[in-house]
């Protein structure tokens, strides 16, 4: 509850006092995980165990301020549950449901021609990865280079993304010759936003 009302309050607060443009948008991705948990003992079981690759589906709700810009946005994907070891990689997208919801502060760096933007983001993101039935949250940085064009009263952008956390794996969830290390993600989204 107390996540909810510092993202409300990071998101309402600056908008309040200036008025902007509010932008919609729908993001598909692509998202690539790595650390999680790593094998310590060269036991012949996989080197690693993480996240697996995903594809991602999101929304955007963006205020625009100048050149600043402060928005939120939820993704879902399914990188199930991926071991990786000598060159091989095997996933189980049977379990392992992921929910992302950040907020994000985006600043323009730049411009490529008359009308695109590039933007530098960062922000704090909650991730919910559903592994089985147990829920395990944690928060993360999130930072992004995008770059976004206009197209009539819509505009059309593409990012690319990384984000870093703690460890996705509980302690005991894996042998004890596993160590536990941050998970890492990098990918790249294209997105349609609706200037409201």
């Amino acid at each position: 509850m107390r996540c909810l009302i510092v993202v409300a309050a990071l998101i309402a607060l600056p908008l309040e006092a200036a008025e902007g443009q509010w932008t919609l948008g729908l993001e598909l991705g692509t998202a690539r995980f790595g650390g999680s948990a790593r094998d310590t003992a060269n036991t012949g079981a996989p080197a690693q165990w993480r996240p697996g690759d995903a594809t991602t589906i999101g929304l955007r709700l963006e205020q625009r301020v100048g050149r600043l810009a402060v928005g939120l946005k939820g993704s879902y994907g399914k990188p199930g549950l991926s071991g990786a070891g000598q060159g091989l990689t095997i996933t189980d997208r049977t379990s392992g449901e992921l929910i992302e919801v950040a907020t994000l502060v985006a600043f323009q760096v730049g411009g490529i021609g008359p009308s695109g933007a590039v933007r530098v983001e960062v922000g704090p993101a909650l991730h919910l990865w559903k592994f089985g039935d147990d829920f395990r949250s944690r928060f993360s940085a999130l930072g992004a280079l995008g770059y976004e064009w206009p197209i009539g009263r819509f505009s059309g952008a593409v990012r690319l993304e990384g984000m870093i956390s703690g460890s996705w794996f509980d302690e005991g969830d894996l042998p004890s010759e596993y160590q536990l290390r941050p998970t890492w993600r990098y990918g790249v989204t294209l997105g349609l936003r609706y200037r409201l």
